[in-house]
């Protein structure tokens, strides 16, 4: 997979994220600031259900090391209903049919299909506020369905700087259009 620039990425439990951290941040103070964030995104990413691929950030400042943005790769099995396995029309089909969360207020939000080399693919686009509470957060979540697979692959970004989503939106759109499915 192909990352834009400013995107550092690794495999979960690799033991070079001082290394990740040098290569991407330009002092050592960044450095430090960066690890600390690679090793909670490390932590988050353990979560999260399926297998962990990949986790990566993306590094909106060398200079201080900031993270602007996270990325998890997982892989599950596809779930079937009435021995179909799960496509990406019924996966659109059912997010569609999800009613909003009521705790949260949506700047934006929809579900589309595509097609990637790899596959089809579900995005889901959301940009959205805690009620009562101020500061945007951006979820945008791919999940492909590559042909001639019993697995299915979650590609999601997730920011808490809801200006970013258009630059995200690309960068998601890059990202998911170089997976190479092995």
């Amino acid at each position: 997979m192909d990352l834009p620039q400013g995107w550092v990425s690794w495999q979960p439990g690799s033991p070079d994220l001082d290394a990740l951290s040098a290569a991407a941040a330009g002092n050592a103070l960044a450095r430090r600031s960066l690890v600390r964030r690679l090793r909670t995104a490390e932590r988050e990413a353990r979560a999260l259900p399926g297998q962990v691929l990949q986790i990566g950030v993306r590094v909106a400042d060398p200079r201080s090391g900031t993270v602007s943005a996270s990325m998890t790769l997982l892989e599950w099995e596809r779930p079937t209903t009435d021995d179909k396995p799960l496509n990406a029309r019924r996966h659109l089909t059912a997010l569609e049919a999800l009613e909003p969360d009521p705790e949260r207020v949506y700047r934006h939000r929809e579900a589309t299909i595509e097609k990637v080399p790899a596959g089809q693919l579900v995005l889901r686009n959301e940009v959205w506020r805690p009620r009562r509470r101020m500061g945007w957060v951006v979820e945008l979540e791919t999940t492909l369905f590559p042909r001639d697979s019993e697995s299915m692959y979650e590609l999601g970004v997730r920011s808490r700087h809801g200006d970013l989503q258009p630059q995200l939106m690309a960068d998601l759109s890059l990202m998911a259009h170089s997976l190479h499915i092995t």
